[in-house]
């Protein structure tokens, strides 16, 4: 397609912005909502032609039905699917912002608080995916896009797999190699390979690898012939151990030695894991916090409490000193001014009734405890 040519009738095209193994995405504006969109456009393979046609053009369309069920504020959505001219195509929403290739190739690495920020929220979509038997199979740079808002979106399910649970081998005709750099080995057994969740894992520690190291990982080819994969914190020393150690063991090359859950992965980063800087980690459960008014009320509570003790102590007290019986003992004297001496620290009144000095004692200072504390946030992903 070309630059102002009107597709469907609804979609006028404005830019190619990438193209891969099973599509070209053109930037497009939909001229009956008058906004922007993604329009995807099947391009088969050179020679792709007969029976291998159809076949691929079904495989174009699962993909459409795929997003179309998918839901997450990491994912893009599909908005319309139809077909042209023996051609079929996608229509997503426009995901504004910038690659995540494109983001390093102009600063480099990035930091390290920066990037677990991302990866908390494409843990999020994988979980999402993973959870309804979808494999994106592509995970790499150049299909994350980084919004203006600065938040991770995963994009492009050219190559994803659904899991049949009686035949969990791909379902789809085009096996995806993926990108060299970013693909595991089981991607290239045409004969024996199984892609699974697996898959995904090691393609985003490859991701992660070249974020926080601003380095391409090498591909599993090199991996094999020429040398094994350099540790990230060789390449970057202020990079924590723990997702050192995180990003290596999702990239292990046999797919046993590797995290075997994304719930594994994101224990292993967050955990252990202590980059500089403040990190939010989306769609991990947050300690409950109480409001601002409710300080202010506690505290009323509080006061109203230790008065009330107070009050009641002093009370009782009162009551001890008004029913006490104080025994006195008056003793005559010639002296024409009688000083009569009382018991019990009591001195005697002209009229003969003691009158009892009394010592308070000291009160104990009451001590209040929350009725309920402030809970420890747990690291429980939906995965």
């Amino acid at each position: 397609m070309i630059p102002g040519q009107m597709v469907h009738q609804r979609y006028r095209v404005v830019a190619l912005l990438s193209q891969g193994g099973m599509g070209a995405v053109f930037e497009a504006m939909d001229s009956t909502l008058n906004i922007r969109c993604a329009l995807k456009e099947m391009t088969p393979f050179p020679g792709a032609q007969g029976r291998a046609l159809p076949a691929l053009r079904e495989q174009f369309l699962q993909e459409a039905r795929l997003l179309a069920g998918l839901h997450h504020p990491n994912l893009p959505r599909v908005s319309d699917h139809f077909e042209e001219d023996g051609n079929a195509y996608l229509v997503m929403d426009f995901v504004h912002g910038q690659r995540l290739d494109e983001v390093v190739a102009q600063e480099g690495e990035l930091p390290e608080a920066k990037v677990l920020e991302w990866a908390g929220q494409l843990l999020d979509a994988l979980a999402y995916c993973h959870e309804r038997g979808v494999i994106h199979r592509d995970v790499k740079p150049q299909n994350v896009i980084i919004t203006w808002e600065g938040k991770a979106v995963l994009v492009d399910f050219g190559l994803a797999k659904l899991v049949d649970p009686d035949d969990p081998r791909t379902r789809s005709v085009m096996r995806g190699m993926g990108t060299p750099e970013y693909a595991p080995p089981e991607q290239y057994d045409t004969k024996r390979g199984h892609t699974d969740a697996r898959t995904d894992i090691y393609s985003l520690g490859a991701t992660l690898y070249y974020a926080v190291t601003g380095t391409p990982p090498p591909s599993v080819g090199e991996r094999l012939v020429t040398s094994d994969l350099v540790p990230a914190r060789q390449r970057r020393p202020d990079l924590s151990e723990g997702t050192d150690r995180a990003i290596s063991k999702a990239m292990s090359l046999h797919p046993a030695n590797r995290f075997q859950t994304i719930t594994e992965l994101r224990r292993a980063l967050f955990n252990t894991a202590q980059p500089t800087g403040t990190v939010s980690l989306p769609g991990l459960p947050k300690a409950e916090r109480l409001p601002r008014w409710a300080g202010a009320v506690i505290g009323l509570i509080a006061l109203v409490a230790v008065a009330g003790l107070l009050v009641s102590r002093v009370n009782r007290e009162a009551a001890t000193v008004a029913t006490a019986t104080p025994t006195s003992t008056l003793t005559a004297s010639p002296s024409p001014s009688p000083s009569p001496t009382a018991t019990a620290s009591s001195t005697a009144t002209a009229t003969g009734t003691p009158a009892e000095t009394v010592t308070p004692t000291s009160f104990p200072t009451p001590t209040w405890t929350p009725t309920r504390a402030r809970p420890t946030p747990t690291l429980t992903p939906t995965a």
